[in-house]
């Protein structure tokens, strides 16, 4: 049943594509002389969008070093607590929780 359905589907979208296509090469050409053609100023879009993509890596990048440098001093925190509870060394479990392998 859902073959069907998927052959269906497919043979619609290959008739309504042909459909197009014979609508499309029915029309004829016709050359416009003298037509106002509107002209973008491509180089500075270009660097616009440069400009949006650095700012946006250089984002990304800020925000990831200021969570790593948080994340680090929480992790230098628990090790000090950890010490002071009487707990295992920091160095001294091989950086696995409970000591076990």
């Amino acid at each position: 049943m859902r073959i069907r359905t998927v052959i269906a589907g497919a043979a619609a979208a290959i008739l309504a594509t042909v459909a197009m296509t014979a609508s499309a090469l029915a029309q004829e050409y016709e050359k416009v002389d003298n037509a106002v053609r509107e002209q973008l100023p491509a180089p500075q879009f270009v660097g616009a969008a440069y400009a949006f993509i650095w700012l946006a890596v250089l984002g990304y990048v800020a925000f990831v070093a200021r969570n790593l440098a948080k994340t680090r001093t929480e992790i230098e925190d628990l090790k000090r607590r950890i010490e002071r509870a009487g707990g295992a060394p920091a160095g001294g479990a091989g950086g696995r929780a409970g000591g076990a392998g």
